[in-house]
């Protein structure tokens, strides 16, 4: 009986061994491209379901990035939508509406923010650490981090991030909490394409309502 105890404790401690070792692996990856991508393309579907009212709804579009805090986001579907960011002045335009939206980057990044997915460059693997527990999944054949807040607050939720390892960036998230489930699939994902600086700046059409947020002046 000694001996099956010990063999099972043996095994227990070998697998966890080399699940850790795995998950540092993964995120020692991550490290990497960190250091490796500096401009960032791709095409995004964002799936979001409710657990109660409304059936999915589904935001589609593409997007461009570059560190550490430029972007420009342009949503298709279900409405034309291009969100912009210098790295200090931040835009959100609404085409059929005529409507622009000025707010300061950091404001915005305080406020809101882009699904997990979307945000490549806003939180460091060392960051992630100090806000999440982590555990590696990866019966699929893919690596998935599946990271829980160690202090979530009144918002309990739990996010999995499935990890390209030639590129070192997630490829697909899903955030789910009790009330909502998100889900962002990249695809066509190119690391370090040309970019110009024009992508980065927006002036708004003659005639668009342009609503200033005190913080954006």
């Amino acid at each position: 009986m000694k001996k099956i105890l010990m063999g099972f404790l043996f095994v227990s401690v070998t697998v966890f061994a080399a699940d850790t070792s795995r998950l540092d692996r993964v995120l020692a990856r991550l490290e990497q491209a960190e250091k490796e991508v500096r401009t960032l393309s791709f095409d995004f579907t964002q799936t979001t379901s409710l657990s109660v009212g409304r059936g999915a709804a589904d935001i589609v579009g593409s997007a461009l990035f570059e560190r550490p805090n430029r972007f420009r986001v342009e949503q298709s579907a279900p409405e034309p939508q291009v969100i912009v960011s210098n790295g200090k002045v931040f835009w959100v335009y609404l085409p059929e509406r005529g409507q622009a939206i000025k707010d300061s980057m950091d404001n915005w990044a305080r406020a809101a923010g882009f699904p997990q997915g979307l945000t490549p460059f806003r939180m460091n693997v060392t960051e992630m650490k100090k806000k999440y527990d982590f555990v590696l999944d990866d019966t699929s054949g893919q690596p998935v981090l599946v990271l829980t807040p160690r202090d979530s607050g009144s918002f309990s939720y739990t996010l999995r991030l499935w990890i390209d390892l030639n590129t070192g960036l997630a490829v697909k998230t899903e955030l789910e909490s009790e009330a909502v489930r998100a889900v962002v699939t990249v695809r066509n994902a190119q690391v370090n394409p040309p970019i110009k600086d024009a992508q980065f700046k927006f002036v708004p059409p003659k005639g668009t309502d342009v609503l200033e947020m005190p913080s954006a002046k």
